[in-house]
């Protein structure tokens, strides 16, 4: 190997341990979200929000080594792919701390709210699917095998179906009631929004390994 490619080899490999460590943070920021809600921790919940900046710190490391590499490197096709893939991946991250955040700032105007046992059992699952598919996406990156995205779209879609119950369980009742329901309603948006990045990044990886980008 020539010290020019090792350069680079190492280059690589540094930015993907840049990328693991981020992804490792945007788990357990969708973990203790799921936590701040089940058991309505306001406090847990400004300490998500008012950590935002680190994940954003995440991504803006990544894109400019990711950058640099493309710039001073001549990567051959399937060092482009992965390039490019942990880029994306590291968007995808950092929109999903968005998305924590934004579930966040929805939790704490349902202080002093009743959620039902219902509603938090049914956003207990959405949340657990919604974590093992990141998890499964991003392992699929690690160890480099597509086979692990098989049945990620099966589980987008019952995360996509009690979204739907909850819509279909919409009734009357007075302001209050409404304006708890509609906050519950966002929050299960963006849990499902949330898998669909798991999605998206199950996409990205089987194109890393096969060149092939299907949706």
């Amino acid at each position: 190997m020539t010290p020019l490619r090792k350069s680079f080899q190492e280059r690589l490999e540094e930015l993907e341990r840049d990328l693991n460590f981020m992804c490792n943070v945007g788990i357990e920021t969708v973990e203790k979200t799921r936590r701040a809600f089940l058991t309505q921790d306001f406090e847990l919940a400004r300490q998500i929000i008012d950590g935002d900046d680190e994940l954003d710190g995440f991504v803006i490391q990544i894109e400019e080594k990711g950058v640099e590499i493309l710039a001073l490197q001549a990567p051959v096709a399937i060092d482009l792919r992965r390039v490019f893939v942990m880029l994306r991946i590291a968007t995808h991250i950092e929109r999903v701390g968005d998305l924590c955040v934004n579930i966040c700032k929805v939790l704490l105007s349902l202080k002093g709210a009743r959620i039902s046992p219902e509603v938090r059992e049914k956003m207990s699952e959405m949340f657990k699917r919604a974590i093992e598919m990141l998890r499964r996406s991003l392992e699929s990156f690690r160890v480099r095998d597509a086979s692990l995205m098989e049945g990620l779209n099966k589980m987008d879609d019952k995360v996509d179906r009690i979204n739907r119950a909850f819509l279909a369980g919409v009734n009357g009742g007075d302001r209050e009631e409404v304006e708890t329901t509609v906050r519950i309603l966002m929050i299960a948006r963006f849990v499902e929004r949330i898998a669909d990045h798991a999605v998206d990044i199950g996409e990205d990886v089987k194109y890393m390994i096969t060149g092939r980008f299907v949706e």
